[in-house]
């Protein structure tokens, strides 16, 4: 059982490492406002503590656009402060939305992972299809966000909604 549960701590792990590389990939190609290139580079994660850790320790060694990278948790939106990327783990809408409709007062890629997602409340949407991690964008929330999103990005995503 013991080995049981440690393959799962590591697929879980590893999982989390692979999202917080997509994170980071997302984050570098994308165009913010002015106002947001200077100052730490906020990335806050809500609902997924395997991935803030995995973050966490990718920014010891990484910056993005030349700001130091600090990572954030929330497990409440009215919490929720000025970032600019927002990791929402939640599998309904009901989880996602409040923390959603609070980030859209901030210029802030909104990264999800459940179905549906990508249609309304997400600018990024993780998808599983089988051991790969790949992703949906959607291009009219980063408009929404005043973001430029790479092209580059945009084909790689498996959906894209304009």
């Amino acid at each position: 059982m013991a080995t049981n549960a440690q393959t799962m701590n590591t697929a879980v792990n590893t999982r989390a490492k692979m999202k917080s590389l997509f994170i980071y990939k997302f984050a570098q190609s994308t165009e913010y406002p002015e106002a947001y290139k200077k100052g730490d580079f906020i990335i806050a994660v809500v609902n997924d503590d395997d991935l803030a850790n995995s973050l966490r320790d990718a920014a010891k060694a990484k910056s993005i656009n030349s700001q130091k990278v600090v990572v954030k948790t929330y497990t409440s939106a009215a919490d929720i402060e000025r970032c600019h990327v927002l990791y929402i783990g939640g599998k309904t809408a009901g989880e996602v939305e409040p923390f959603s409709k609070k980030a859209r007062s901030y210029n802030a890629v909104i990264i999800t992972e459940a179905p549906g997602m990508i249609d309304r409340l997400a600018a990024i949407n993780f998808v599983v299809a089988g051991s790969l991690i790949k992703f949906e964008m959607n291009n009219k929330i980063f408009k929404e966000q005043g973001l430029v999103i790479s092209n580059t990005l945009e084909k790689m995503a498996t959906k894209v909604v304009n």
